[in-house]
């Protein structure tokens, strides 16, 4: 006697694709490997576009990559940590350096991370990877053809509206040079593209950078040491030209970051003074005439955030402060256990979101976090 089977339900396109739309990335990436149908109708162009901006909403999580000292460098690791309930997740790298090799973070991108790496001391490399596909793509690092070069900087981002992304090189291949040279590469063509003398009159280029609709910035700085910060660097990706804004005098504090705040470029500035420590945030935005300039947004009291690692998320700061009685007097990218702090800046409280130990017996060195960066799942391709 033959079975009786229900017709499967047809499901439309449109009710298909919000399914999809509202599916994590690692539950989209698993449809992918199902058949060639799927994996064709979930890596188009528009439909990574879409998922990824409600992804930014949705998934606020912060990637950590934390190490030892300079002669511990085969033992560092990464972490992903949710920014809401604090949750922890190792990641596993994509290559082995081993106990001659080192690693860090260039940038993260659309779900995509980018790093320069050796697995045999300065034979250094670029790798862009992506955590939830396990696709990655070695690229060669332009840096090694100039020898010895001074003030070495990257940048990593995606095109606006398109799967292809950019990573850049910039350094002085001598201290006295009055020109940068500048070095673009195109994952579309898969090469890299050069430019021998560009940014007259740039002394130094600061390695922390923001990328933020289609344009890299960063701050460059002058006098002693280069200490003093001059002016917000920006690169625009399309048109393939660099801008200068300078930083207002009343902006020049004794640290300085760049972030994003508000979908903004926002320059981070505190110092000390006789009331306290004092933290000012400054919008980069344009002026009647269409010029770029920066406007102080607000102005907080905050005796955490000196030299910590910060990032934003939402309207928060993200604060990592080292647990130890000394921290209020010394605070530097050393500890024996790190605290994640979410920090209010409207009310000035608190809230700990992790603390973890990182000191081992077997390695009784106090952690470096080399680098921490907003991350959320992706699904672009590398």
């Amino acid at each position: 006697m033959a079975k009786f089977q229900l017709p499967l339900p047809i499901i439309p396109d449109e009710l298909l694709q919000e399914i999809f739309l509202r599916s994590s990335a690692k539950a989209v990436g698993r449809c992918m490997c199902l058949n060639k149908f799927w994996y064709r109708q979930l890596c188009q162009l528009e439909t990574c576009i879409h998922h990824m901006r409600r992804q930014k909403v949705l998934d606020q999580h912060v990637l950590f990559h934390v190490g030892y000292s300079l002669l511990l460098m085969g033992s560092d690791s990464l972490y992903i940590v949710n920014a809401a309930s604090g949750e922890e997740v190792n990641v596993q790298h994509p290559f082995g350096v081993g106990i001659n090799g080192w690693f860090r973070i260039v940038g993260v991108s659309n779900g995509n991370i980018c790093f320069k790496f050796s697995r045999e001391r300065d034979d250094t490399r670029l790798l862009v990877w992506n955590p939830t596909t396990q696709c990655s793509r070695e690229i060669s690092d332009p840096h090694r053809d100039h020898g010895r070069s001074f003030f070495p900087v990257y940048g990593f981002s995606h095109v606006p509206n398109s799967n292809a992304y950019t990573v850049i090189h910039m350094c002085k291949r001598d201290i006295a040079d009055a020109y940068v040279f500048f070095s673009r590469y195109c994952s579309r063509r898969s090469t890299w593209f050069h430019c021998v003398d560009c940014l007259p009159g740039v002394e130094k280029i600061d390695p922390n950078s923001v990328f933020n609709n289609g344009h890299a910035y960063w701050i460059t700085g002058t006098g002693d040491s280069y200490a003093t910060p001059k002016s917000v660097l920006c690169y625009s990706v399309e048109d393939e030209s660099f801008s200068e804004v300078s930083i207002p005098v009343g902006a020049i504090y004794t640290i300085h970051n760049l972030l994003t705040h508000k979908e903004k470029v926002a320059f981070l500035a505190h110092t000390h003074n006789e009331f306290g420590y004092i933290a000012a945030i400054w919008h980069l935005n344009e002026d009647a005439n269409g010029n770029r300039i920066l406007e102080q947004y607000c102005r907080f009291a905050s005796r955490s955030i000196r030299e910590n690692p910060i990032l934003f998320v939402d309207e928060n700061l993200l604060l990592l402060v080292n647990n130890s009685k000394e921290r209020d007097l010394f605070v530097n990218y050393r500890y024996r256990e790190l605290v994640l702090t979410e920090y209010d800046i409207e009310h000035g409280t608190r809230n700990l979101l992790v603390r973890r130990a990182w000191r081992y017996p077997e390695t009784p060195h106090p952690i470096t976090v080399r680098s921490t960066l907003k991350y959320f799942a992706g699904m672009f391709p590398v």
